[in-house]
Formats: structure tokens, C-alpha cells, sequence
């Protein structure tokens, strides 16, 4: 006779909170796509450190056979989501399990009774803290490995089982990739945007140092909140979340890597580009310490990947040239830094102007993450 099911809270400085973050390191076991969060990261949501917490809530949660943890989960209820988009959802993130379908059943049959206790009528995720959060299960891509933390990946029983305890298809996010030294950008692309950067009066200043990424780094959060306001998923950042959205970019990056456009004075569009540190982080193996950060280093002046999470341009500048700019300044910073390879992540598929311009510029989709709702 299987063993029932247990979900305990977890706390944080507790054994549960030890297995919650054990969990992924046995089900990824031996995996060479899975790119770990750092667990001092991890510990700091737990214990409710990160400005989400400062207008939301949320718990954590393990499921355990006897001695054996399962399954793993968040559940938050984004309020200032709610509010601003008159909705009543319930989120679940963070979320991890062996190939158990009764753990499953069980692990989700508590969280639906946890959003009903709060008067939610939807349970939707993954889904993160915000846009920049990634979001989704691994569906398609299985061979590739995830972007660092930001599109985490998943075994292929993931979807099985969330279809099988009634959950169905909210929307897909791509991830599509380019090849810097096969994919080139058709000329009439290139002469197109430098046409449409003459003819509106657009700028792209170039930024040097950390001090200039500082100083537009409020500007860019601002844009976010404007470019993005008809997005389903989108809510307004706070403060506290673009300080912290930027510091994380800052540790990570380059200033050259960051592109901004501007039309005179205002701060049209932006992409947030990085390295990709997945090989350092899979080294690390969810630890900080002066190896590792001695490793990160090294690999962000080593790779020749980069990751492009973040692209935003004011809807007044998207249909004259502002997009076509803003990819022509992706061709051009890959061959500035000699990039081989680049990933460009969370393109839903309700965008169509966006999916249709990473084909122009050549790009490959090659990796889906899928948002499963179940309704209450």
C-alpha cells in the first residue's frame, strides 16, 4: 500500500526548509540542462526578504511520503496584480516533484484549497513575482539547457502530470536563438531602421560605465511600466522591485550590453542584455562562496553566449521603426562582443509584432514554456 501523502509549511532555519531546497538537486540529479537557483536566494523568499512580499503574500509548502520529500511549492496571491487587473488569481512557483501522480493530486488538491480560503477563483503558473520572473513549465527544448534562473528547466512528466490533475493551456512563452555567425540581418532590415533612427529623430547613446547604467536605470523601469501596461500579465513594478531588478542586472552585465533609444530627451526603448552564466551556476551547485564567485567571474568574461530578457519600447515608437532599431542594436552588439550564440526569452506568443521581428532577425525558436490555469 503507497505511503499517504504529507504537506507540511515551511519555515524558515527548519528541516522542511532544507528539503524544499534539497528537492531539485534529486530530481535533476546527473541532468546537464538544469541550472540551479542559489540557495541563500532561495532562503531570503522564504523568510519573505523581496519587495513582492511588501504588497502580496505567499507560502511555501513540501509534500512527503514518510520520510521522503515529493514535491515542492509556492503559493502566492499577488494582490497588486489582482487589484490592478481586476482579477482574483492564485499563483503557484517555485515548483518541483518527482514523477508521482498522487503526489501531485495531493500537492495541488492543497493548493486549490488554499486559494479558496482566500476568496481566489484561478490557480495559474508558474508564475514568478513579476514579468521579468520567468514563467511556465518546459514543454519543448528538452535538450537545451535552461537560462540561468529566468526559464528554468523541467523533465518531460512535468506536463503530464499537470494535465493530468486538470490543468490546461494558459499561454506559451518562447525562447528563441541566435546564431551570431550564421544568422545574419537581411540589409534592408539594417538600412530600414537606420532610415526610421534618421527620420524619427532617434538616438542610441552608447553607456560605458555603471554610473550611466545607474543613472537610466530608473528611466528604464518607467519605460517597463509604459511598454508593457497592455500585457495580461502586466502590473506596475515598485521602487522596490526595479532597485532590485537593476542590481541584480548590474552584478551580471556590462553597461555596452545595455541598449537604450532615445527621441530627444525621452527614453524610447531598451534591451536588457547579459552573459550567460548557466555553466558557473551548474558549478556552483545552489552555493556562494569566493570559488564560486571566482568561477561566475571567469565566465562572464569566457562565454560567448549571452542572454536578452528584457525588451521594451514605448507603444507610440513601435509601428515607425522603433522595433527595427531596437533589433539592428541586437546585431550590432553581438558582433561588437563576438557573441557565437544568443537566447532571447519570454516572447509570448500573443505578441505577434515580436514574434514575427526574431524572424526577420533571423532567430530559431527553439524552446517553449507553457503557464497552466485551472479554474476554481
Amino acid at each position: 500500500m503507497t505511503e499517504a501523502v504529507k504537506i507540511e509549511q515551511v519555515k524558515p532555519g527548519t528541516q522542511a526548509e532544507k528539503d524544499f531546497l534539497q528537492l531539485p538537486f534529486v530530481v535533476y540529479k546527473d541532468n546537464p540542462h538544469y541550472v540551479p537557483w542559489f540557495n541563500r536566494t532561495l532562503k531570503k523568499i522564504i523568510s519573505k526578504n523581496h519587495p513582492f512580499f511588501d504588497h502580496s503574500e505567499g507560502e511555501f509548502f513540501i509534500a512527503k511520503r514518510q520520510e521522503e520529500t515529493v514535491g515542492r511549492i509556492a503559493l502566492l496571491e499577488p494582490k497588486k496584480f489582482n487589484q490592478y487587473q481586476n482579477k482574483r488569481d492564485a499563483r503557484f512557483y517555485f515548483f518541483e516533484i518527482k514523477d508521482d501522480l498522487g503526489a501531485a493530486r495531493e500537492l495541488f488538491t492543497f493548493a486549490e484549497e488554499w486559494a479558496l480560503q482566500r476568496g481566489l477563483d484561478r490557480l495559474i503558473g508558474p508564475q514568478g513575482f513579476s514579468g521579468f520572473t520567468g514563467a511556465g513549465i518546459l514543454v519543448e527544448g528538452f535538450g537545451e539547457t535552461a537560462a540561468m534562473t529566468m526559464m528554468n528547466y523541467h523533465h518531460p512528466y512535468y506536463r503530464e502530470l499537470l494535465e493530468s490533475v486538470g490543468f490546461e493551456k494558459y499561454k506559451d512563452f518562447y525562447s528563441a536563438e541566435i546564431d551570431a555567425e550564421t544568422q545574419i540581418l537581411p540589409q534592408k532590415y539594417k538600412t530600414f531602421a537606420e532610415l526610421a533612427k534618421k527620420r524619427g529623430r532617434f538616438t542610441v547613446p552608447e553607456l560605458t560605465s555603471k554610473q550611466e547604467l545607474h543613472e537610466v536605470a530608473r528611466e528604464v523601469g518607467r519605460l517597463y511600466n509604459e511598454s508593457w501596461e497592455d500585457h495580461e500579465e502586466f502590473c506596475p513594478m515598485t521602487p522596490g522591485e526595479l532597485d532590485q531588478l537593476m542590481e541584480e542586472l548590474l552584478q551580471v552585465t556590462d553597461p555596452s550590453l545595455i541598449r537604450v533609444i532615445r527621441r530627444g530627451e525621452e527614453l524610447a526603448g531598451f534591451i536588457l542584455a547579459f552573459p550567460d552564466l548557466s555553466e558557473a551556476l551548474k558549478r556552483a551547485n545552489g552555493k556562494i562562496n569566493p570559488l564560486t564567485l571566482h568561477n561566475i567571474t571567469k565566465e562572464k568574461h569566457r562565454t560567448r553566449k549571452f542572454l536578452i530578457n528584457g525588451i521594451g519600447i514605448l507603444p507610440k515608437y513601435q509601428k515607425n521603426g522603433g522595433i527595427a532599431i531596437l533589433f539592428n542594436e541586437i546585431a550590432k552588439s553581438l558582433r561588437t562582443h563576438q557573441v557565437k550564440k544568443a537566447e532571447m526569452t519570454q516572447i509570448a506568443e500573443t505578441t505577434d509584432m515580436m514574434v514575427s521581428s526574431i524572424k526577420k532577425l533571423g532567430a530559431r525558436i527553439y524552446k517553449t514554456h507553457r503557464v497552466y490555469q485551472k479554474k476554481l
